[in-house]
């Protein structure tokens, strides 16, 4: 029984660090190299490469070497499971989590048919590496960051459906806000 109790121990300093969980939430995502995992988390890359080497120490990533980078992915789908349980019990004991989502609910649909309009266009906003491991079918890929330049992609009379990782992700929620101050219908699909 100790070995349990040191071995969650270990789990619990690796939580513990914000910069940690982003890390390892982006790595949820889709397997990067440390630049990747430095843009997409805005954390300094020096700070990426010690958090990236501890979490692997403590088994949550492995590593793969192709040619001179080193690319980083979650060491089993239970990473994956376990940073949703985290967050969802994060939801239910920290009421300012849920507070904050409601506060964007008047630019969320659950779902597409929520908007009963066959004139949509499907974006989705995460970084072409994201997009690319994985993206709802019909889906197009226009970058948070790149965004103000390639909106004239997006043909003007449609609804923009805008998703992003997950419920607590916040780049669909500043895309349609962006959108809908140039006067495009835009609405975050939740689901």
């Amino acid at each position: 029984r100790e070995v349990l109790y040191e071995c969650l121990a270990k789990i619990g300093k690796l939580v513990e660090s914000p910069e940690k969980l982003k890390i390892l939430d982006a790595l949820c995502q889709t397997e990067r190299c440390v630049d990747s995992i430095s843009e997409v988390t805005g954390l300094p890359f020096r700070s990426v490469s010690h958090h990236l080497q501890k979490l692997a120490d403590y088994g949550f990533l492995k590593k793969k070497k192709r040619g001179r980078r080193v690319f980083y992915s979650v060491s089993s789908q239970s990473v994956i499971v376990f940073m949703e349980r985290m967050k969802n019990l994060a939801e239910v004991i920290y009421p300012e989590i849920p507070l904050s989502l409601m506060a964007l609910q008047d630019q969320r649909v659950k779902k597409a048919d929520d908007l009963n309009s066959n004139n949509c266009c499907l974006v989705d906003l995460r970084p072409r590496e994201e997009y690319s491991h994985q993206h709802l079918p019909g889906a197009i890929n226009i970058p948070y960051h790149s965004l103000p330049e390639r909106i004239k992609e997006i043909p003007e009379e449609t609804t923009v459906l805008a998703y992003c990782r997950d419920k607590y992700c916040d780049l669909a929620d500043k895309a349609v806000k962006m959108l809908r101050e140039r006067g495009r219908r835009a609405w975050r699909l939740e689901d």
